[in-house]
């Protein structure tokens, strides 16, 4: 898939580099200028004072940039007004117009390794299972991975942030699904759900997201209903209409959804009542050591009574212990996921 965003930051970084930065503070530019002196970077008189005109080469941008993230607040880049030209170019109007923050700058530079992991195909899931009360399993939960060039391997966390950061979610999301898809079918567990991750603020067009996972899921021997989409609790969901319009394509289409994290932040039973979720996931954290407390027992009956009343089936995340296991499923949740049940592995 091509994606503009990817090109945009795969051309930032030239082989040498004019970077215009216009603090907000002279407090600021004292620290910039600081950094950029220890490293022995060409500095410009610029007409105004208050800014900086540094000259980088490649291989200068990113050790510059680290130390700028380590030594600036992130109200300071957040407020820093960012240029970064070609060489010895001088700006244009155009280019003036177009100044970015340093915060997005730094995350921009991190973020070509992220272009690279979707261009060279070097994501993939991991898949733990979702159990029910006597062990078989029912379904898995595809947890997304990035790999380094040196084989290292990137959290999910870390190629969410820096994807939010330089406008790459929706570029990420897609790539993740049909990882996601792929190591299902490669799984091949007749009669299994693959329960999937997604963050709602990355589906700008919920018709065309659906009809390209929809094809995905053809294409991989699959059928919709082997699917149930997650909505985490503490995605910052601003548009609730939005959301409610991307889970009926989804549904009229034959997919499943699931609200994850259910406990989690004070947002969720609001959103089990306006969702309405096939699947209700409760938050590892009111499952931790649930059998030795009462406040969370009465949550967590609470939980299942709402979501019970909804029609939807429960499952308890983060099970560890025997004696977890047996309190959840004594309180009737439906499914069961955790360590104890077995880790997140490759396919």
């Amino acid at each position: 898939m091509h994606c503009p965003e990817c090109e945009k930051i795969k051309a930032l970084v030239h082989a040498d580099n004019r970077l215009l930065l216009a603090p907000p503070t002279s407090h600021t530019r004292s620290k910039l200028l600081d950094i950029a002196t220890r490293r022995r970077l060409r500095l410009v008189d610029t007409e105004d004072p208050a800014c900086l005109d540094i000259r980088l080469t490649r291989g200068d941008m990113d050790a510059f940039l680290t130390d700028v993230n380590g030594s600036l607040s992130q109200e300071e880049t957040d407020h820093c007004r960012a240029l970064l030209l070609d060489g010895d170019k001088a700006p244009a109007l155009s280019d003036y117009m177009s100044t970015r923050t340093l915060r997005w700058l730094i995350a921009a530079v991190k973020g070509q390794w992220l272009v690279g992991m979707l261009e060279q195909d070097r994501l993939f899931s991991m898949l733990q299972p979702i159990c029910r009360p006597d062990g078989t399993a029912f379904g898995y939960e595809a947890l997304l991975r990035g790999r380094e060039g040196n084989g290292d391997i990137v959290s999910a966390g870390s190629l969410l942030s820096v994807a939010m950061e330089t406008q790459l979610l929706f570029t990420l999301d897609l790539a993740a699904r049909r990882e996601a898809i792929k190591a299902f079918a490669t799984k091949r567990a007749p009669g299994a759900k693959l329960f999937v991750n997604f963050n709602p603020s990355s589906i700008y067009d919920p018709a065309y997201c659906l009809r390209t996972t929809h094809t995905f899921v053809r294409d991989m021997g699959l059928t919709p209903s082997d699917i149930v989409f997650e909505v985490t609790e503490t995605t910052e969901v601003k548009d609730q209409a939005h959301l409610r319009g991307i889970l009926a394509f989804y549904r009229q289409s034959g997919f499943r959804v699931a609200l994850d994290d259910i406990g989690a932040g004070f947002s969720g039973l609001n959103m089990l009542q306006e969702l309405r979720p096939d699947y209700v996931k409760i938050d590892m954290a009111l499952i931790r050591g649930i059998d030795q407390d009462h406040y969370k027992q009465s949550i967590v009956r609470h939980l299942i009574g709402i979501a019970a009343d909804t029609g939807a089936r429960i499952v308890a995340e983060g099970i560890e212990t025997e004696a977890e296991r047996a309190w959840v499923a004594a309180a009737g949740v439906d499914f069961l996921q955790g360590y104890l049940l077995g880790r997140p592995a490759p396919v």
